[in-house]
């Protein structure tokens, strides 16, 4: 008689089956316990008969589910690729934006220093005549004059 494996606990259940390793219900239930089945799994029916003779249906039904896996499947990794190459693209988008705003930065900061250049040198210029024509400056030393008053920074250079 054998014994009921229900009532069984986990370490008596493992003890009989090692001491009664052709038991296959007893292996069954060992296993089960472990690994209970799986409630979503769909059973199929046998592909062939116990003569060995192929069941069309069953093979049918099988090789559609199969089909139908491998598609659910593939548009899951389809998925998978997509999100990861929008996150590499995103990634891609922002290092290039970084790049290109302190280019951008570098090229705008250089066309100010250039435009401010030319307009101290337009100042200069100016200030160099109006030193040449009120004063009995010589116009070689107007425009040193005036470069040195704009580095000081003398306000009322002008009124004199």
């Amino acid at each position: 008689m054998k014994p009921n494996f229900d009532e069984m606990s986990r370490s008596e259940l493992k003890a009989y089956v090692l001491s009664h390793r052709d038991d296959d219900e007893a292996i069954r239930v060992f296993f089960g316990r472990r690994n209970p089945p799986d409630s979503k799994a769909t059973w199929y029916g046998p592909m062939c008969t116990p003569e060995g003779v192929p069941i069309e249906e069953n093979i049918r039904i099988a090789e559609e589910a199969i089909k139908q896996r491998v598609e659910i499947d593939r548009e899951k990794q389809q998925q998978r690729e997509k999100a990861q190459e929008d996150r590499l693209r995103q990634k891609l988008e922002r290092e290039i934006e970084q790049k290109l705003r302190a280019k951008i930065e570098l090229e705008v900061e250089a066309k100010l220093q250039e435009n401010l250049e030319k307009e101290i040198e337009d100042l200069i210029s100016v200030i160099a005549q109006f030193l040449a024509s009120t004063t009995s400056l010589p116009s070689r030393l107007a425009g040193p004059i005036a470069l040195f008053a704009i580095e000081k920074g003398i306000e009322d250079f002008g009124d004199f």
